[in-house]
């Protein structure tokens, strides 16, 4: 089980997890047993109660015995969007009563990124395991699995190999950059900054209707742009605030995210105040320049 709008990856096996369709169309022939249910943002899916994975579940012929795992991003990616802890927490119960593991996808999340070292924190509950890249190495490419004894331990000694497996430079710079979070406080950082920041934004947000929603938490923030009125993805509009936010100095990634129209807000974790505030006053200008 995965969710809809859930992006874990471009293989064959991370891109049937995902939960958005039109990546799949590479795929000939779609092996069985995968199954995506709504993520409760709060915005693009308003229900917000456990009883709709529930209703999900049984409305695809799917009963709790035969479900291996559930993996979720610790936030969808696109655009910063957490679910409600008890939401969370209530999956973890069921996970634990139907001997299904719970998989959290911190490849964006972990490191700092949200105000805790690893984003899954904020939700109380301790997965069975995680996947972890992007700030392990603050760099380089390096990803891990970590997870409980009984799953990781399945894998007898050289039964799980690569060509380009785990190496001493990438280890070295991923120990280099978790000491470093930990010397300079880079996790609290996020926090502090990050409070300041979403604060900032959700300001920005009621002064303009074009931002329907502003998700994220610590350093991570997504702004969904839609059509004045409605909840409508304005992916035009969108891709002008990006590029007049550019033609100022201050850069972000293509919009992304349903329908292509979130701004990811991704500052490094170690910004300040002030620079975030020089930022936020660029992109005031730049939203009211797009229109």
């Amino acid at each position: 089980m995965s969710f809809e709008n859930a992006f874990h990856g471009r293989t064959l096996g991370a891109q049937m997890a995902g939960g958005i369709p039109s990546l799949k169309d590479w795929i000939g022939e779609r092996p069985p047993g995968f199954y995506q249910v709504p993520f409760p943002d709060g915005f693009r899916c308003e229900d917000t109660s456990f009883d709709l994975f529930l209703e999900t579940l049984k409305g695809q012929g799917v009963d709790g015995s035969r479900v291996c795992c559930v993996i979720m991003e610790t936030y969808i990616g696109g655009g910063a969007s957490f679910a409600p802890k008890r939401y969370v927490q209530q999956l973890s119960e069921w996970c634990r009563e139907n001997e299904a593991a719970l998989v959290f996808d911190e490849v964006q999340a972990g490191f700092g990124r949200t105000g805790k070292l690893f984003g899954f924190e904020h939700y109380g509950v301790v997965p069975d395991m995680i996947c972890c890249g992007k700030g392990i190495t603050s760099s380089l490419p390096l990803s891990a699995v970590i997870g409980r004894s009984e799953l990781m331990d399945q894998y007898g000694p050289g039964e799980m190999t690569s060509t380009h497996t785990g190496n001493p430079v990438c280890a070295a710079a991923a120990l280099a950059s978790i000491e470093t979070i930990e010397r300079e406080g880079l996790v609290e950082n996020a926090r502090v900054v990050g409070e300041r920041l979403h604060e900032e934004l959700r300001g920005l947000m009621r002064r303009n209707p074009a931002i329907g929603a502003v998700h994220g938490m610590g350093l991570v923030a997504g702004l969904h742009v839609v059509k004045e009125g409605g909840k409508e993805p304005d992916k035009e509009r969108a891709f002008r605030i990006v590029e007049k936010s550019m033609e100022k100095g201050l850069l972000f990634f293509s919009p992304v995210g349903f329908g292509g129209a979130t701004i990811k807000v991704c500052p490094p974790l170690t910004i300040s105040v002030e620079a975030v505030m020089d930022g936020l006053e660029a992109l005031e200008e730049a939203v009211g320049e797009s229109a």
